[in-house]
């Protein structure tokens, strides 16, 4: 089951040329399907929809043929909506002037608006309205509104109707991350073919309500164009991804993991990381920790193994730790490096060593990133094997050398960029948590929530993805493509067990250890038919 892809603007427009040049599909046959959805979605919403008064609100461009096509469907069935156009009618062109033309030839009217002044006579009457609908502008616009636009805006936001946006709310820009314009806030959003890039990226996404990905006749085929690199997970794919759990399965078929973690002060990183190993199914599991802490670490849980390692005075990682360490992980199938490191100066020389040197797939998250701030080329590993790094803005910054606040806006390019430039698979923690492979792929996980923006949540990711990645070895799966799909089955089964462990404790007092607990209910969630 493939990922949805997730277009920009310039790429619908792509999609929607060619449905008609290569495959004769008319422009206004989409149009037809567009507006018919549009009907058949209100009708989810009110089973009295007969009852309602509708406002349906249109632009001169197709989204407004689309308003104009819906109205007609409302009134083949005798419910007969108030239709405002925001230019003369004569301004209407292409696919749209036609259904303006069909709808009155029907003997109904539009109700044409020009200028501020006019609208605001008339908005003092839309209290009225049961239902608004959003058909105003659409994916093309790139600037903020203003003028009449911003006004009617207002005036929609004002009212207490439900208001369905069609293909996106009108002020939103279609391939934008960053939201503080003036945007309609809808209560459901209709979009065609494929979400775009603001559906699930924007931090608006109050904006949009309840989101329709509803196809209207282009051809699947259209969307498997290799340029089309950002894609959408959904729980079909993830659920493929799983490794059978065979009736002769011993824990050697679900591998052996090794975890770096910890130092004095730190020692619950090392904790929260190998519990959640556990929890995601590793057959073992081994905290590799400062022998300054490995009695403390020890006596958490009787199910994780240690090894302690010479420490420094502090209680952190000495370098004569690193033969030691890289002998330990020669048996093993996947290892994860960072969680509560430190920053010592003998711990970064470690962590540069160990993933140089390292034979097995290997996770770098926190202090293990920290020690390559201003020092990526050394991102590399003298056996081919695969790293996969899971910084949160903060870390990715200070290894980009880059404020923040320049990053998020760009996250997906950047993020793409990284991935291919220095062949790691990229997992970068924030709003909608992103996955890039060194092929230039990128991959949105939909699911997570804000109360799990707290401490040892990336601890928990760390044992989460290094687990799935030593069952995957454990079973030979260690291609490119299958490296892939254990980070992914990792980040989407992380953000699960985080939204049904938010919905046994409430956002705010959602803690790192309640989404280890609920790992087990995310599996069950992802393979209950």
């Amino acid at each position: 089951m493939p990922s949805i892809k997730i277009l920009t603007a310039k790429q619908i427009n792509q999609v929607d040329h060619l449905t008609s040049e290569q495959h004769g599909i008319p422009s206004s046959l989409l149009m037809e399907n567009a507006g018919l959805h549009l009907y058949k979605t209100l009708e989810k919403y009110f089973e009295d929809l007969d009852s309602c008064l509708i406002a349906i609100i249109c632009g001169k461009g197709n989204n407004g043929g689309d308003g104009f096509v819906l109205a007609r469907h409302l009134v083949q069935r005798e419910i007969n909506p108030d239709v405002y156009l925001l230019s003369k009618v004569t301004d209407v062109s292409g696919d749209a002037r036609a259904n303006l033309d069909t709808y009155l030839k029907s003997g109904e009217e539009v109700i044409e608006v020009s200028d501020t002044a006019e609208w605001e006579r008339m908005s003092k009457e839309f209290s009225r309205y049961d239902i608004i609908v959003d058909a105003l502008l659409g994916t093309g616009i790139s600037k903020p509104l203003e003028g009449l636009y911003s006004k009617v805006v207002a005036t929609i936001n004002q009212s207490e109707a439900f208001v369905l946006a069609v293909d996106i709310p009108s002020g939103m820009f279609s391939d934008s991350l960053t939201g503080g314009v003036p945007t309609v806030q809808a209560k459901a959003t209709v979009t065609f073919t494929a979400p775009k890039i603001a559906h699930i990226l924007n931090e608006d996404q109050k904006a949009l309500g309840e989101l329709h990905i509803v196809p209207i006749g282009s051809p699947s085929s259209l969307l498997e164009n290799p340029e089309y690199d950002l894609n959408l997970l959904t729980r079909e794919q993830i659920c493929s991804y799983l490794p059978p759990q065979e009736i002769r399965s011993h824990k050697g078929h679900f591998g052996h993991v090794a975890l770096i973690s910890g130092s004095r002060g730190k020692s619950g990183a090392a904790v929260l990381s190998g519990r959640a190993a556990l929890r995601t199914g590793s057959g073992l599991v081994t905290l590799c920790v400062p022998e300054a802490i490995q009695d403390v670490v020890a006596s958490f849980q009787a199910e994780l193994m240690t090894e302690g390692l010479a420490s420094t005075p502090q209680g952190a990682f000495a370098s004569q730790a690193t033969n030691h360490l890289l002998e330990l992980l020669q048996d093993k199938d996947a290892a994860g490096i960072g969680p509560g490191l430190g920053r010592e100066r003998e711990t970064v020389d470690l962590i540069h060593t160990v993933v140089n040197k390292a034979t097995l797939p290997l996770l770098l998250d926190a202090d293990a990133l920290n020690a390559f701030e201003g020092k990526t080329n050394k991102l590399q590993n003298d056996h081919g094997q695969p790293l996969i790094l899971t910084p949160h803005p903060g870390e990715f910054s200070r290894l980009l050398g880059r404020p923040t606040q320049e990053i998020l806006p760009k996250k997906v390019e950047l993020a793409r960029q990284f991935a291919q430039e220095t062949g790691v698979w990229l997992v970068l923690k924030s709003f909608r948590t992103l996955i890039a492979d060194p092929g230039g792929q990128v991959f949105v996980c939909p699911l997570g929530n804000p109360g799990m923006a707290t401490a040892g949540m990336g601890d928990v990711l760390t044992g989460t993805i290094t687990s799935l990645l030593g069952i995957f070895a454990a079973r030979g799966m260690t291609t490119p493509g299958e490296v892939l799909q254990a980070v992914l089955v990792g980040v989407y089964l992380h953000s699960l067990a985080g939204d049904l462990a938010a919905l046994a404790t409430g956002l705010r007092a959602l803690t790192a250890g309640d989404v280890t607990a609920h790992l087990g209910k995310a599996y069950q969630a992802l393979t209950e038919e």
